[in-house]
């Protein structure tokens, strides 16, 4: 708007962004809980689970790519479409399966209690009964159509709307508080007032970091949780636990690296190594479970760990040389 004043643009592009946002969860949660609805009944029957979702998903992300291109003014900065990096696609797999073993380790952590007070009240068959369908098609459904939901459709719809679209509206929020708080006041301490100190450094740092995608990676994080609720008892709370978890991994990934490369990338690592825990693809005799996690993904883990260290290191005494 020509000679609208900034703040007032500003606020108008920040509350089209929300609509837009809004607008993608809504559609994405509607039709995940009701959409089987509008499904005539002769196809209904014929629909898997993981096809309907994948048809929701695909939906769903066509509805949230189409009310972004018409409300905000670039789409493609806002939901972080951009060319990756070699390099930082090349961390987010070294670190992805760090990742996975943190959050499950993390919802187990979490849920334990609650776990084992199912297992003494109702017995180990009643709490696997507690994953409904959703458990049985994991295990059961055909290979190549699980692989196409689990592991491309859903990594790729569930980051543009939790890292692109309300990533970048967190951000921005974030960025309006720093604005506001970075203002003059006449309530301001004058300048040497605070001897600079480790813990001013330390404050500034992080004060720095929520207000350029810290925040927005921490409730993207909590939104994205909440949206895996519904699942009942211990299971449903590793599940959303588990969920926050990688919402706060992809969420540093997007941060990172300022795209959605990365994100989308560490959640297809996330959700393979997932599959095939639960499929028992890393489960053997040499290699058992341990608290829901395969130890051999626990010790992959360590050496993937280990090895982005090392990287690290090499490159940083390149850079000093």
């Amino acid at each position: 708007m020509t000679g609208a004043p900034a703040g007032n643009g500003g606020l108008a592009a920040g509350l089209r962004h929300a609509v837009s946002a809004a607008l993608w969860l809504a559609t994405f949660k509607l039709l995940a809980d009701h959409g089987w609805r509008l499904i005539p009944l002769s196809l209904a029957g014929k629909l898997s689970m993981q096809a309907y979702l994948t048809l929701v998903m695909l939906v769903t992300t066509a509805v949230g790519l189409g009310a972004s291109w018409l409300l905000l003014r670039d789409p493609p900065a806002e939901l972080g479409l951009r060319r990756p990096r070699p390099g930082a696609l090349a961390w987010t797999a070294l670190l992805a399966l760090p990742a996975y073993v943190a959050a499950s380790y993390l919802a187990i952590y979490v849920a334990l209690p609650t776990l084992l007070e199912e297992l003494t009240r109702s017995g180990r068959q009643v709490v696997q009964q507690q994953t409904g369908e959703f458990g049985r098609t994991l295990v059961q459904a055909p290979l190549p159509t699980l692989l196409l939901w689990a592991v491309v459709v859903t990594p790729v719809a569930e980051e543009l709307l939790f890292r692109g679209a309300w990533w970048s509206l967190f951000a921005r929020a974030g960025r309006a508080l720093a604005r506001r708080d970075a203002a003059p006041s006449s309530e301001a301490l004058p300048s040497g007032v605070l001897e600079p100190s480790l813990v001013l450094k330390v404050a500034a740092s992080a004060r720095r970091w929520f207000a350029e995608g810290g925040l927005a990676t921490l409730a993207s994080a909590l939104v994205f949780a909440a949206m895996h609720a519904g699942m009942p008892g211990g299971l449903g709370i590793v599940r959303v636990v588990a969920a926050f978890g990688l919402g706060l991994a992809t969420g540093v990934a997007r941060h990172a690296t300022g795209g959605l490369a990365a994100p989308i990338l560490l959640h297809v690592l996330y959700n393979f190594v997932s599959l095939g825990t639960t499929r028992r693809w890393w489960v053997s005799e040499t290699f058992p479970m341990k608290l829901g996690v395969p130890t051999l993904a626990t010790a992959a883990a360590g050496g993937s760990l280990l090895l982005a260290v090392a990287l690290w290191l090499v490159l940083r005494r390149r850079s000093a040389r």
